[in-house]
């Protein structure tokens, strides 16, 4: 019996020692898991709402708008960005057509309102699905807007201007984060005082030439101008503009 139990005793020390050995040797056999930190990636987004050419801020999104985000590498990584594989995640909803291997661009199109936002998580996994980046990103989505600027000066961010006597003043109103690329698309009308002006440029529906009378005046002459612009393939979005205008 205790011969037995010897016996047993040593089977049991030597397969003990043998998994020993061979988890060592997985392991070791293993390629190492890949791991990345925070600033290896960079996280970027982009609208095609429209803005001016000469528009030097960012295309912000608004209802209707398709934007595109996409992950970038900061550096020359150890593995190759296109082999790695991404996971995209849409107001924490999980967008299973747009995951996969080298998928580090998704984009969609918003139906949410100005003032609301949209919350982007991408997540980059590894061979055994375990998250080894991720990041966040809130994109707010933007209500169209309307700037104005005079044929000599930069855009106007007051809301009035003051014009001369005999002199021909040219607006050139600029439509921003519409959802179109084409400025034809969007119907504009203007009115002064509340009257609104038939003859207009239709080659430049966005500009307003008004033609001041010459004389010399007692007192400051105000008139209201505004100018109302719709999206033709969608009627809801527009957007209306005033304009305080002093001839003195």
């Amino acid at each position: 019996m205790f011969n037995l139990l010897k016996k047993s005793t040593s089977v049991n020390s030597l397969l003990i020692i043998l998994l020993i050995v061979a988890g060592l040797y997985f392991a070791l056999a293993a390629p190492p898991v890949a791991r990345a930190v925070d600033n290896d990636f960079l996280l970027t987004w982009s609208s095609n709402s429209y803005v001016p050419l000469d528009y030097e801020g960012k295309a912000l999104p608004s209802r209707g708008s398709t934007i595109k985000v996409a992950v970038l590498p900061t550096k020359k990584l150890s593995q190759n960005p296109d082999a790695l594989y991404y996971r995209w995640l849409l107001d924490n909803e999980i967008m299973y057509s747009a995951q996969g291997i080298g998928r580090s661009s998704f984009q969609f199109r918003t139906t949410k309102w100005g003032g609301d936002d949209h919350e982007i998580e991408s997540q980059i996994l590894d061979s055994q699905e375990k998250i080894i980046w991720r990041g966040f990103l809130t994109i707010k989505i933007a209500s169209p807007q309307i700037l104005f600027k005079t044929t000599n000066s930069n855009y106007a961010a007051q809301d009035s201007l003051i014009a001369a006597t005999g002199q021909n003043l040219t607006l050139l109103a600029e439509p921003l984060f519409f959802n179109t690329q084409n400025i034809a698309d969007l119907a504009f009308s203007w009115a002064i005082d509340r009257q609104i002006l038939d003859t207009l440029d239709e080659k430049n529906p966005n500009q307003l030439t008004i033609k001041i009378p010459a004389g010399n005046l007692s007192a400051s002459i105000f008139k209201d101008l505004s100018l109302f612009i719709q999206n033709k393939a969608d009627q809801l979005q527009q957007s209306t503009a005033n304009l305080s205008v002093e001839i003195k």
